[in-house]
């Protein structure tokens, strides 16, 4: 369905997400070059930096319910993403006078926070801005996934490729724009507050949302080798994100300017993107495809800690993300393929919880080891071993997706 075909509360939201969205993508890869160039930030602190911002969504479950609970959903997100515009404003201020680093940890997590609340209210809405049709919501996946992550990854690519030539406090200004762009499209929204007062009366029951919490980890733990696979993704992304986390430290160790970082993050995001555009042409069994994933991603990036140019170390980089790239959309079909699709809220709040808590435990790691070298070798020598693990455990079941 063409976009011109949804309601202008639908068109109004989603064009919103996607302003923020490019303003996030300004602000998270001018970031961290940010604190390495005024605070000359160590392994450890940058990995705990990262993981403040990912509080809010490991409690997300704490106040997702008072999320629910809201009435005048309108007035919260024009709350919300206006807050934002002046923590992101607060950070450009705290960066350029060279601020208290604890400031920017603070400024950090409410920025994380109210990107999370953002998220989920605008995720509540959405039947609202559709009129509650259920043809035109689901008609509207695709452009929610595009809003979301194809506008994502190509908003990094831009913003890597800026800051090849830009400064990272002139990067972090062109957000400002789109923060604002983002709260004209919330201001003209027109959200009926009566339709979601009569959906609060119906909340669960405290006992009910843990009898909701065990069902959902019995649905997920129902297909082992789906689960598997998706528990094996969540401990390597953990591992994968440290290792993207520390990449700005592991160029100054390896006497490459910070300059470069644009690039590394541009090479990065091409790869993701062109891998995602390719996965509709592979075939291959989710199951087959993961160690195939797994064996290629983990080598091409231990090659990174093992060659000396610099050149070949970007060559590696593509190839391990633009497979990568692939692997995104072979996950998503192989969990609608292994899964009953009524119960993928409750799949999908398992998987989410799953990448956060793992996401959170590598990011520990460098408070106790910081040798970003070694940890990138341990690292990918296990994802190559698990990749052959998973060849051996599988290799009788067929590689076409038609069997799964």
């Amino acid at each position: 369905m063409k976009f011109s075909h949804y309601t202008a509360n639908f068109k109004h939201l989603i064009l919103g997400r996607s302003v923020r969205n490019i303003a996030d993508s300004f602000y998270l890869v001018a970031l961290s070059l940010g604190l390495v160039a005024v605070y000359h930030i160590d392994a450890a602190n940058l990995s705990l930096f990262t993981l403040v911002g990912m509080l809010p969504n490991l409690f997300a479950f704490l106040y997702g319910t008072y999320l629910h609970q809201l009435k005048k959903d309108k007035a919260w997100l024009l709350t919300f993403q206006t807050a934002q515009l002046f923590i992101m404003l607060s950070i450009i201020a705290t960066l350029y006078f060279h601020g208290s680093i604890y400031l920017m940890y603070g400024l950090n997590f409410l920025f994380s926070l109210t990107t999370s609340l953002l998220n989920t209210i605008q995720m509540k809405v959405i039947p609202a801005t559709l009129d509650n049709n259920d043809e035109l919501i689901n008609a509207s996946i695709d452009i929610q996934y595009v809003a979301s992550n194809v506008i994502d990854i190509i908003s990094n690519f831009i913003a890597s490729v800026l800051l090849t030539f830009l400064s990272y406090l002139l990067l972090m200004d062109f957000s400002i724009p789109f923060f604002i762009g983002a709260i004209y499209f919330m201001f003209r929204l027109k959200i009926k507050d009566a339709y979601f007062a009569k959906e609060n009366e119906e909340d669960e029951e405290p006992e009910e949302q843990r009898i909701r919490t065990k069902q959902s980890l019995q649905e997920f733990f129902s297909e082992k080798r789906a689960s598997f696979i998706i528990c094996t993704e969540a401990v390597l992304s953990g591992g994968t994100d440290l290792l993207l986390t520390l990449a700005p430290l592991y160029l100054l160790a390896e006497k490459i300017p910070l300059t470069y970082l644009g690039i590394v993050i541009a090479t990065r995001r091409a790869a993701d993107l062109l891998g995602a555009m390719a996965a509709p042409k592979i075939k291959m069994n989710p199951y087959h495809f993961f160690s195939v994933d797994y064996m290629i991603s983990g080598l091409a990036l231990l090659l990174i800690f093992i060659v000396p140019q610099p050149l070949l170390k970007l060559v590696c980089l593509f190839v391990a993300f633009f497979v990568i790239g692939i692997s995104g959309n072979i996950f998503e079909k192989m969990v609608y393929e292994a899964y009953d699709h009524s119960k993928m809220a409750l799949i999908y709040s398992v998987i989410s919880s799953l990448y956060t808590v793992f996401g959170i435990l590598f990011l520990l790691v460098p408070t106790v080891y910081d040798n970003i070298t070694v940890l990138g070798i341990v690292i990918n020598v296990a994802t190559i071993l698990v990749g052959l693990s998973l060849y051996v455990r599988n290799r009788n079941y067929p590689t076409n997706r038609k069997s799964i």
